[in-house]
């Protein structure tokens, strides 16, 4: 499951991968086009904020290994939105959300990328406390993404937390930067 799924990029990635995506849900009606057309994974129009749990648990598929993604909105962590007051942001406390849908629904894996300077905000510190809470090992750093084939030079937050045991992102698989070619 895909929250906050826009075109679905991460969706995309997991499908590349052998891990099927059932579901993309995020509340920006323009996205739909694009992440059914290159996942061939239900588009949901919604705000998380206003979803049960139960609505998203009887999306996953019954006796799976259940994985709750979400790239909550960055805008309110970034390094250019600290100067103003982000608090007020009603993105702010989507984490918070993401949060309680793992608490409800308890799936095997919980994984989420953010800008680097998440890190810094009580809501991310919070979501992670309550994933250690619920029995989840967690995993977090910023990783460069070009280590990991991705042709830009990009940093982000990863978190990925375990029911089943340790969990940590595998080494970089790239020592040279890729490049995007004509």
């Amino acid at each position: 499951m895909d929250l906050f799924c826009g075109a679905g990029g991460l969706t995309h990635g997991f499908i590349l991968e052998g891990l099927p995506v059932n579901a993309g849900i995020d509340l920006d009606p323009a996205c739909r086009y694009p992440y059914e057309k290159n996942n061939g994974a239900v588009f949901i129009e919604r705000d998380i904020a206003r979803m049960e749990s139960d609505e998203v648990a009887e999306l996953f598929t019954s006796g799976t290994t259940r994985v709750l993604a979400g790239c909550a909105p960055c805008q309110p962590f970034s390094t250019y939105s600290q100067r103003y007051d982000t608090r007020s942001d009603g993105k702010w406390g989507l984490l918070y959300e993401f949060g309680r849908l793992a608490r409800d629904i308890r799936p095997d894996i919980v994984t989420m990328e953010n800008v680097p300077t998440v890190e810094r905000h009580g809501v991310f510190k919070d979501f992670a406390s309550e994933l250690e809470g619920l029995g989840y090992q967690v995993w977090s750093d910023v990783v460069q993404c070009a280590q990991y084939g991705v042709p830009q030079r990009r940093r982000r937050m990863v978190l990925l937390a375990s029911l089943h045991g340790p969990i940590r992102m595998i080494e970089p698989t790239h020592s040279k930067p890729r490049t995007v070619e004509q």
